[in-house]
């Protein structure tokens, strides 16, 4: 009886929570949704590739494919998606009642749902980013003399990784504290995300977006040209590399602030039922 009443551990319960979460996650039809969406990458990948005009290389097309197709759309919505679900949806479904009366803290569950979320987010996205390298690769003619860059494509990778902590860390604050997450989710995108992160406005202001920090890192990492970096930022005329900065220091920093905001609001708020949106 002394055990049931002390419960998990906290370490324990981060676990438990993201197993249950990504057992919640892996459902049949959002695994076939994810291979259907990577499988239309690549295709989408393949059929640009041949249409897109000859001055634009192998390299220049997989960046831009992946950058404003995939880092700055999909994997930003699907993130949001999944972290909703995760927390929101035991609110909506009011299982979050039966959690709450077990003697687990609140906090290790809520970093279990955002570990869980990390893991499918950085997975459908490592997967996202193969398909469209591999779409972009079965145009050889295109990456002529050099040959295909896989450095590009672990460059990528480790975009989306970072792209799912941040975005999950917003997901599960977002399912914590609003009663309608997925509206929040979409004003964050569209609204802040994607128009002041490509707008003219101050570097302070873009410093609060998730974008304008990966697309800093994707400058550093990849080292491009002129006509890319314009491409990839056009709001900027002329890439600067002084303009780089810290961007994982700022991502790590954007993570933290929101997972702190999510356990705040996921540990002191009285939930009730709430109907789905």
């Amino acid at each position: 009886m002394s055990t049931l009443r002390a419960g998990l551990g906290w370490i324990p319960t981060v676990i438990e929570s993201a197993r249950q979460t990504a057992v919640l996650l892996s459902r049949r039809r959002l695994f076939w949704i994810a291979a259907g969406v990577v499988a239309l990458l690549g295709v989408c990948a393949h059929v640009v590739g041949g249409r897109a005009a000859e001055r634009i290389d192998g390299r220049s097309m997989f960046c831009l494919l992946t950058w404003w197709l995939h880092s700055t759309v999909l994997l930003p919505w699907t993130t949001l998606f999944l972290g909703v679900q995760a927390v929101h949806g035991r609110i909506e479904d009011r299982t979050f009642q039966f959690l709450f009366l077990r003697p687990v803290g609140r906090i290790p569950l809520l970093l279990g749902n955002w570990l869980a979320v990390v893991l499918a987010a950085a997975l459908a996205g490592g997967a996202g980013v193969v398909a469209l390298f591999a779409g972009v690769a079965t145009r050889p003619e295109r990456w002529l003399p050099e040959g295909l860059e896989w450095r590009l494509l672990a460059i990528f990778l480790e975009v989306s990784f970072l792209a799912a902590l941040a975005y999950s860390a917003v997901a599960v604050f977002f399912g914590a504290y609003f009663r309608r997450p997925l509206v929040w989710s979409a004003f964050f995108v569209v609204g802040l995300q994607m128009l002041t992160a490509n707008l003219p406005v101050s570097a302070g202001l873009r410093r609060l977006t998730i974008t304008d920090p990966l697309r800093r890192l994707v400058l550093d990492r990849v080292e491009p040209n002129q006509q890319l970096a314009r491409g990839l930022w056009p709001a900027e005329r002329a890439f600067n590399p002084d303009m780089i900065g810290a961007p994982v220091q700022d991502l790590v920093l954007f993570t933290l602030v929101c997972l702190g905001l999510g356990m705040w609001a996921y540990s002191r708020t009285e939930y009730d039922s709430r109907s789905r949106e």
